[in-house]
């Protein structure tokens, strides 16, 4: 499908022809309203997408808004839920890492969970970045507002962005006394217990304590043990302080502390089951009877997060001073298994076992950020310009084994990355209609990178023994591998926007960003553990964003994304999982947004994605492919250009919710949503065709006249839809998440 020479056309004849379908315009509302989308009708959106608060239809950005009440309705309980809602974006979880979100939009993600491996699609709580994506598959629990920006956001977002980023805003503490309680039933015994009350202490301090608990079953069916796993056990708590220290001066500060047990191992899929038989659940003796295999893990994967996050705000009568201090610090421990059929011949005993991963890893970061916000003259220049500091140390211990109980290799990976960046966005309002950007972010990034083998090779201990070398500093030295990066990147952005009508606005931008090198820590032998650059993108994008008869909001946007020095991941047997520069990808396509309230009681919603992405691989990769390819990622087995992964042709998204009022002031709201994805590619050199899928999620809402008391019963993939969501491997295959029916109440008390 090529669509670049018709998508500036495009939008253009789209915004022609609903400027001449639309009655006289109505101006918007300015009242802001985070409630469900129908009870709009259509006051402002509020988003932060370029780091202030502005109304989500007088931006020059490609973003997607959910509040609180759109993700309940649009069923999205995690951040993973996100990949089944936005326009040309793909993902799951990782594989064997349920805590693990695996984000691709427009083409661009990561399919590890490695320290040393960044991903491409930013996450953000509160304005404090997660460098990591080991346990970025968030339940989405007192959320106020959550944006998908599509695209590169080096500017105002800094780096791993390349493909776009996830930004979460908490709900901040209330004014009066009141909360609600929550209690769910659902599907493989899911318990689900939710709960939050705002307890103000004064009138200038608030408090807001808040906490959940989900547990279930699991579905994955093991036949050897008898047994379900992929099962989910998290509890979490927050805890938030508002403080208004003087008139101009307020501090927020927010805590919260998770755990969470998850896996997604696989099996194979038998009547729509997906079965397994793994022994590993009894640990690797059960694996390797009688061997003595030295233990790091329990089976499965947890994950404990500890975070802080302040933001100490001064409001002058030039602008508004924050400073946001952000802390991090994640353990996560798995052992987990991956049966790559095509080797069970090699270990008939268990071939459900035949790879095994044991990782204890610990993972730190301190983030600290000065931001100004200010409009001058005026209002003619509005401006957002910072200075922003990320301090991040990983220590990876992690063995492998393949089909034996010696491991392919057992290390100690330890990375650091310092990242300083000063950056500052301008917005001249040159006219009453017409407003030009131009900003840019200076990015100064070092990262260090060191290896203790825990069972040294014999004859390998301290020197170079041929490929088969110990994994070393000093082996790395003598093989003249670079332990350091260092990295000075401009991250420019350049946008014009024109409101030809209070109901509508056009725009054009140019955004560059980056996604930083990183080392292949995956590697068997110290000659492998070598460093891949920096990825770079350039996005053209030109939209449109419309509001008609009060009633009727069109989101369009055109892009063209270039990347250069692709990074790709790619098996190359034998467990070994390396990342590569790939020369260039292109993508071009167009996303379309609509959301419809004719009445007080009806809202409809739709959601296109459409997109033509093509691998440019760069002279010398061509050359050095030799088939059967099993290095290069951006080829097939016969070293053709392969189809570029997680981009479908199209995605589209319709549903929609009624409120029926009756009599007694009650409202029952049926809801329902269908995601439609045709067959694409799910990983590297083209393998892992995923199979055209339909999901529908269907629901209703019984809510009492005094909104004090509501019950809930939904289904999500109720059609029990199985798609391949991701391949590890050469054969290894992961399918989607199963249908699930939940039933839940909700009581809300005080001023709730």
């Amino acid at each position: 499908m090529k669509i670049a020479s018709v998508q500036s056309t495009s939008v253009l004849a789209l915004s022609a022809a609903l400027s001449a379908m639309a009655p006289s315009a109505i101006a918007q509302s300015n009242v802001e309203d985070d409630a469900r989308p129908d009870a709009r009708r259509m006051g402002v959106v509020t988003v932060t997408a370029q780091r202030r608060e502005e109304n989500i239809q007088e931006i020059p950005v490609a973003v997607s808004a959910f509040s609180a009440n759109d993700l309940e309705t649009a069923q999205i309980n995690d951040t993973v839920d996100l990949v089944d809602t936005i326009p040309n974006m793909i993902g799951g979880n990782n594989t064997g890492l349920g805590t693990a979100s695996s984000f691709f939009l427009r083409g661009q993600g990561q399919d590890e969970s490695f320290a040393t491996f960044d991903p491409a699609v930013g996450t953000y709580v509160d304005e404090v970045f997660v460098a990591r994506q080991n346990a970025n598959n968030f339940n989405l629990f007192d959320v106020e507002r959550l944006e998908v920006l599509r695209g590169p956001q080096g500017t105002l977002f800094g780096k791993n962005t390349t493909g776009g980023a996830v930004n979460i805003i908490m709900r901040e503490p209330g004014e009066e006394f009141g909360g609600y309680v929550e209690a769910g039933y659902g599907s493989f015994n899911r318990i689900k217990l939710r709960g939050s009350v705002d307890i103000p202490i004064s009138e200038n301090a608030r408090t807001k304590f808040s906490a959940f608990h989900i547990k279930d079953d699991g579905w994955l069916k093991n036949t050897s043990l008898d047994d379900d796993f992929n099962d989910k056990d998290a509890t979490g708590l927050r805890g938030a302080l508002s403080f208004d220290i003087t008139d101009t001066l307020t501090w927020d500060f927010v805590a919260d502390y998770v755990e969470d047990s998850q896996t997604n191992i696989t099996g194979e899929l038998i009547n729509d089951d997906v079965v397994s038989t793994s022994l590993l659940p009894g640990g690797l003796e059960a694996v390797f009877p009688g061997a003595g295999t030295e233990q790091k893990s329990p089976f499965g994967n947890k994950t404990e997060a500890l975070n802080f996050a302040s933001d100490l705000a001064w409001e002058t009568e030039s602008g508004t001073l924050n400073l946001i201090l952000g802390s991090r610090n994640l353990d996560q421990d798995f052992l987990v298994n991956f049966p790559l059929p095509q080797f069970a011949s090699f270990f008939p005993s268990s071939p459900d076992d035949v790879f095994i991963i044991d990782n204890l890893g610990e993972h730190d970061q301190l983030s600290a950020e000065l931001k100004w916000t200010g409009s001058y003259f005026n209002d003619l220049i509005d401006v957002v310009a910072g200075l922003y500091y990320l301090d991040e140390d990983n220590e990876t211990d992690v063995a492998s084994y393949f089909a034996s109980p010696n491991p392919s290799r057992d290390r100690v990976i330890e990375n650091t990355a310092e990242n300083v960046a000063v950056y500052a966005q301008f917005d001249f309002n040159l006219t009453d209609k017409l407003t030009a950007t131009i900003g840019g972010r200076y990015t100064e990034e070092e990262k260090n990178f060191s290896v203790v083998d825990n069972r040294p090779l014999p004859g390998g201990a301290g020197g170079v023994d041929g490929d088969m070398t110990d994994l070393t500093n000093a082996n790395m030295d003598a093989l003249g591998i670079p332990r350091e990066i260092e990295e000075n990147v401009l991250t420019p952005r350049f946008a014009l926007s024109y409101d030809v009508s209070d109901d509508l606005m056009i725009y054009g931008s140019a955004t560059r960003g980056f996604r930083t090198g990183g080392w292949n820590a995956r590697a068997n032998t110290a000659s492998g553990l070598l460093p891949f650059e920096s990825e770079f993108a350039w996005s053209y994008e030109a939209g449109m964003r419309a509001v008609f008869a009060d009633w009727w909001t069109v989101n369009a946007t055109a892009f063209f994304l270039e990347i250069t020095d692709l990074q790709i991941n790619t098996s190359t047997g034998g467990g070994t999982f390396l990342i590569g520069n790939a020369g260039e990808m292109e993508n071009q396509g167009l996303e379309i947004e609509t959301l419809l309230t004719p009445t007080d009681n009806l809202t409809l919603f739709g959601f296109l994605g459409l997109q033509d992405a093509e691998y440019k691989p760069d002279a010398e990769e061509i050359a050095a492919c030799v088939a059967p390819n099993a290095q290069f990622g951006a080829f097939d087995v016969n070293c053709d250009i392969a189809d570029v992964k997680r981009t479908p042709d199209w995605t589209l998204n319709v549903g929609g919710t009624y409120d029926i009022n009756l009599p007694n002031g009650a409202v029952i709201q049926p809801r329902a949503s269908v995601r439609v994805v045709p067959d694409h590619i799910t990983t590297s050199r083209d393998r892992g065709p995923s199979g055209d899928y339909t999901l529908l999620n269907v629901g209703i809402e019984y809510t009492t006249a005094d909104e004090r008391w509501s019950a809930t019963l939904e289904c999500t993939n109720c059609g029990e839809e199985r798609y391949l969501a991701s391949t590890f491997g050469n054969g290894d295959i992961y399918y989607n998440q199963p249908g699930r029916v939940e039933a839940r109440v909700v009581y809300n008390f005080g001023g709730k």
